[in-house]
């Protein structure tokens, strides 16, 4: 059988990287996993790990388009390091959209602590000690992630510690920028998991108010101004198809259009944006800005649900 050149996998990762086309990556993924599981290499050979590498890499581009939940947290947990080795990617990002797109917020929380739990259970090599001879440091990414909760407590991040924690751990002041990163990512990661969605901060999804004829985004606990119409344009996006209506009570349109490989559950529950904002309004004191801006956009929501009542 005929051999892929690395080359060319590396290639196919840089294209869909430089241009989001991550379906792109789900079908060279399909091809490649078709030709790897044909091509008579020996398993645990250096040269299949080195294609099964890539295969994985492409597979992380294709998050949101993988089957099922089992499959992501799967990759998660016995690949997470290939993940942090593809240049420009966002884990995060992927992450995220997988999140949107459970409407019910304690189905979203669940989600998350699975998450969590894969990177927990995670053995695979973050930081190879062949670099740093005679130093003891965290190799895998469980390791890492106990320091974490040693030095940081089990529940959400104290914002101090952990800036304490960056500047001051004995072992990240061993490792090579390349490397810190790499922890920085992880930490990162491994503290929004934490954050209940049902929290001003923890909400992923971004909220596109007009307050005074200003433009400003509600994103994780913090109103934005925002002039980019671009950036409109994706929160809109993100927010459902495009309507008089910048807010619909719907799941975002990428859930609607790829349910075939966006399945969180059989049929995801629809909770209405006024009750998700109406819970997060309690976060905030009645004299904050953030109160006055969520309050006026929930009645904005119900007047136009109104409307459309006495429509039908």
């Amino acid at each position: 059988m005929t051999k892929l050149p690395f080359e060319l996998l590396q290639n196919e990762i840089d294209y869909v990287i430089r241009n989001n086309e991550f379906q792109d990556a789900f079908e060279s993924y399909g091809l490649v996993k078709k030709w790897l599981d044909e091509s008579g290499l020996v398993k645990n050979s250096s040269e299949y790990v080195q294609y099964n590498n890539y295969l994985m890499k492409l597979k992380f581009l294709s998050f949101n388009y993988l089957s099922n939940i089992g499959e992501r947290l799967e990759l998660l947990k016995n690949y997470f390091p290939l993940a942090l080795e593809i240049e420009q990617f966002n884990l995060w990002e992927k992450l995220e959209i997988e999140l949107i797109s459970i409407s019910d917020l304690d189905e979203r929380d669940s989600f998350k602590e699975k998450i969590g739990e894969s990177l927990e259970k995670c053995d695979e090599v973050l930081i190879n000690r062949q670099k740093y001879i005679n130093q003891e440091i965290p190799r895998k990414v469980s390791e890492w992630i106990k320091n974490f909760v040693v030095n940081l407590g089990l529940d959400k991040f104290d914002a101090v510690k952990k800036i304490e924690y960056l500047n001051n751990s004995q072992y990240l002041k061993i490792l090579d920028t390349v490397d810190k990163n790499k922890v920085r990512v992880l930490l990162d990661i491994y503290e929004k998991l934490k954050i209940s969605s049902r929290s001003p901060e923890g909400y992923e999804n971004l909220v596109l108010m007009n307050i005074d004829g200003k433009s400003v985004i509600f994103n994780h606990g913090r109103l934005e101004e925002v002039s980019d119409i671009d950036k409109i344009k994706k929160v809109s996006a993100l927010e459902g198809p495009a309507s008089n209506d910048v807010l619909s009570d719907t799941p975002p349109s990428s859930v609607l259009t790829s349910k075939e490989t966006l399945t969180i559950s059989e049929k995801p529950k629809i909770i209405p944006r006024t009750t998700e904002l109406e819970e997060i309004l309690d976060s905030y004191s009645p004299a904050s800005l953030e109160y006055k801006a969520i309050s006026q956009e929930i009645m904005r929501l119900k007047k136009t649900e109104a409307r459309k009542n006495a429509k039908r």
